[in-house]
């Protein structure tokens, strides 16, 4: 039998899991539920207009993810496009993967790059870029290291 403990702090989703032993219940444990320390998770909620509901149904169905999933990964995707103007997002091998809008080039590519060319220069004039669209995806890179570095591997297969 599952239940939601009565006490839980704001944010913390703790369940209480009773197993069954020589018919009687005995307490086995308590586990926390999407309170993972590698991406915890702050609900919100939102409201859209009813013309977005039908399309916004249609691509999670298509993507095969729930609404709810689609619309968080959406948000986010575009909260960060808003943070880092000149990237955006796109289905890759691993998944979804950061790239510099208006090209085919993922932040690991341009990461990869300035690692070898040492100077945000030398890498934009590699690409035949703007300073701004390196330095972009660089801060990109810094603040989402371990995103970046699982697109790669998933590209890379290293």
């Amino acid at each position: 039998m599952l239940r939601n403990h009565a006490n839980a702090k704001p944010g913390v989703n703790k369940v209480f899991v009773r197993l069954r032993r020589r018919a009687r219940f005995k307490l086995d444990g308590v586990y926390n539920v999407n309170d993972a320390a590698v991406m915890p998770t702050t609900l919100h909620s939102c409201r859209i207009e009813n013309e977005v509901a039908p399309l916004l149904a249609r691509q999670a169905r298509r993507k095969k993810l729930k609404l709810a999933a689609l619309s968080s990964l959406y948000l986010r995707e575009k909260a960060v496009e808003e943070e880092f103007p000149g990237l955006g997002f796109r289905d890759g091998i691993g998944g979804r993967e950061a790239y510099v809008t208006g090209s085919r080039v993922a932040v690991w590519e341009v990461l990869e790059v300035n690692r070898e060319a040492k100077t945000v220069a030398k890498t934009a004039d590699h690409f035949g870029w703007p300073d701004h669209l390196v330095k972009c995806a660089l801060a990109f890179a810094k603040a989402f290291p371990r995103q970046v570095a699982e697109q790669r591997d998933a590209e890379v297969g290293e």
